[in-house]
């Protein structure tokens, strides 16, 4: 039996709750991005290498945008950003999370 616990449509996020005839039951997650990885591949073509040089007020670039589903499961995986920065940065340059970068370079 699959029963929606809730649906976020600014997000597009649907969470279900799954039980099944023997006993096990399980919640399930999910979130349609592909707008945002438009919008990702929008970003990324319009940075430009050495645009924070010699720029004194822009102390900050933004550097990926990932839905929060992926998000959750990162953080299960890796722990928070500030315990495992290593671990993030090589998820974040791997070639096949591209999709999710906003800018070019490696981190």
């Amino acid at each position: 039996m699959k029963r929606y616990l809730y649906t976020d449509p600014r997000t597009r996020k649907e969470v279900t709750l799954q039980q099944n005839s023997d006993g096990t039951s399980y919640i399930e997650q999910r979130q349609e991005f592909g707008d945002l990885l438009k919008i990702n591949k929008q970003m990324s073509g319009d940075y430009q290498p050495g645009s924070m040089i010699g720029n004194t007020q822009r102390h900050l670039q933004h550097v990926a945008e990932i839905p929060n589903v992926v998000y959750n499961h990162l953080l299960e995986k890796f722990g928070p950003m500030r315990e495992n920065p290593n671990a993030w940065k090589a998820w974040l340059n791997d070639s096949e999370n591209r999709a999710f970068r906003t800018g070019g370079g490696r981190l």
